[in-house]
């Protein structure tokens, strides 16, 4: 088997340069804290080959635990609501990953895109069934599009890394996901300068994805804790259709972070 280089470029690096202050500003009361070491694949979204240099990204993050003021995997969340039941917050994360022209050999000749920055709301209901999480967002620093999201399932947001025992969670999930226009135009567009004679121009328009997975929480002690998932992803036709993808069907993203606690 190949060994393939994995890029660890710090793109998560931004999310963790942004946490920090806002951390500070917070009361420490009551809450938990620890930095976060995270593999995924999201690259593979796009289109590769023998020659791709890159199949992963390596990136830092924090996690903050708070009584309303929460930081887990890519979202930033303030809860209005402070209720076991449910959750009414505003949100700030990043839904879609960008990509530079040294990332992969099928990206030559393409503008740079940029990691989205996404502002919005997201209620969280929790059943017997698991946690229902819906969200609604739009892009500031990228496509200026809008995404949302409806999910029953998996790892409830905020979730406690130590119950004063070692456990494993595991927990399925299933989803929709509905990305604007904008959106994907923005990351599986090309633009008519961007055209070469294997790479025709594309004009992008909105997508909805449905999506199956499961998530695994394992704590080992209070300081070190592990979280995992695998989401099989149904593609839409305007991302399946870019020239910048292959033409398969279906995605099968995963993410695999390692945390310790402070």
């Amino acid at each position: 088997m190949k060994t393939k280089r994995v890029n660890s470029a710090v793109r998560s690096s931004k999310r963790l340069l942004l946490s920090v202050p806002l951390i500070l500003m917070m009361p420490i009361a009551h809450a938990d804290w620890g930095a976060t070491l995270e593999l995924d694949n999201e690259v593979d979204r796009y289109k590769k080959d023998r020659r791709s240099n890159n199949t992963a990204s390596l990136g830092l993050g924090v996690e903050y635990r708070g009584e309303k003021f929460n930081i887990d995997s890519d979202t930033i969340s303030y809860d209005f609501s402070n209720k076991e039941k449910y959750a009414i917050e505003v949100i700030l994360k990043t839904k879609n990953r960008g990509f530079e022209a040294s990332d992969r050999k099928i990206f030559a000749g393409l503008s740079e895109r940029r990691d989205s920055i996404d502002v919005g709301a997201r209620g969280i209901v929790n059943t017997k069934l698991g946690p229902i999480v819906m969200d609604v967002t739009r892009d500031l620093h990228a496509s200026k599009g809008h995404d949302a999201d409806i999910q029953l399932g998996g790892i409830a947001p905020h979730s406690k890394h130590w119950n004063g025992k070692r456990e494993l969670k595991l927990a399925g999930l299933v989803g929709l996901r509905y990305q604007s226009e904008k959106v994907v135009d923005y990351h599986y567009g090309v633009k008519s300068n961007e055209a070469t004679a294997s790479r025709a121009s594309y004009k992008a328009k909105a997508a909805t994805t449905p999506y199956v997975g499961v998530e695994a929480q394992f704590n080992f002690n209070k300081h070190v804790s592990i979280n995992a998932g695998v989401v099989y992803e149904r593609r839409d036709d305007a991302i399946r259709n870019s020239p910048l993808t292959n033409d398969k069907k279906d995605d099968v993203l995963g993410t695999i972070g390692l945390t310790y606690w402070f």
